[in-house]
């Protein structure tokens, strides 16, 4: 982006240059990412290094150790102050009361660093998904306009990009080709019941129904609630 100064009283505005291609200068614009990733990832290095006893998590043991550790958060001080206080607990040596005040001390300044980390990893997510929405709605938007461009006389060049971007739609739509149907269908086995009459027809039969229903193209349809869709998000 470049800073250019009108003429008059008016403030000098950020103005956005339109090109029609991603060049270097457009890129220097923006932060860099991988900059930033690669300090990112020392910072982890680092953080993951200075905490206490870390452990990795074992997945067949992670739902009873999450129910252990419900019930030590509030029983494990009232264990604690009974031991401490009543000799014959101390004398079974069952209970560890140093370990058991470390894990007290442990949870109470490790918790919430774990949600501010997790606050972190949201806002970074919702970033992502940020960034991605806004170009995806341009790219829509173009996409839709490439479909009416290819059928004008001039609009021949841009066929191989409007199909490569058709495909990349449908699969992220997750819409799969009709299948075709079979060559000797079934025969069913003859009935004694004698043929039901079929109901009356309404006031918009239903081939009429299915013909006006075929004046639109549903593919364009769903990309439009989908543009539609996101255009009503706030965009922060």
């Amino acid at each position: 982006m470049s800073t250019r100064k009108r003429t008059g009283n008016q403030s000098p505005r950020t103005v956005v240059q339109k090109s029609s291609r991603t060049t270097t200068k457009d890129i220097a614009a923006f932060p860099d990412p991988a900059a930033a990733a690669a300090r990112i990832v020392e910072l982890l290095d680092e953080m993951e290094a200075v905490i206490p006893d870390l452990i990795q998590p074992d997945i067949a043991k992670i739902r009873r150790i999450a129910q252990s550790a419900k019930f030590g958060r509030a029983l494990i001080p009232p264990m604690i102050n009974a031991v401490n206080s009543y000799p014959p607990f101390q004398q079974r040596n069952m209970f560890d009361a140093a370990a058991a005040q470390y894990a007290i001390d442990y949870h109470g300044q490790m918790q919430p660093i774990t949600k501010r980390m997790a606050a972190i990893v949201m806002a970074m997510s919702y970033s992502m998904d940020q960034k991605l929405s806004v170009s995806g709605e341009q790219a829509l938007q173009l996409f839709q306009y490439g479909k009416r461009h290819v059928k004008q006389p001039d609009g021949g060049g841009a066929r191989i990009y409007v199909d490569e971007m058709q495909s990349v739609v449908d699969r992220t739509m997750n819409r799969r080709k009709p299948r075709k149907p079979a060559t000797n269908p079934p025969t069913t086995p003859p009935s004694n019941t004698p043929p039901t009459t079929p109901p009356t027809q309404g006031f918009l039969a239903p081939s009429l129904a299915s013909r006006a229903k075929a004046q639109t193209d549903p593919a364009d349809d769903q990309i439009l609630d989908l543009v539609h869709e996101i255009a009503r998000d706030p965009k922060k």
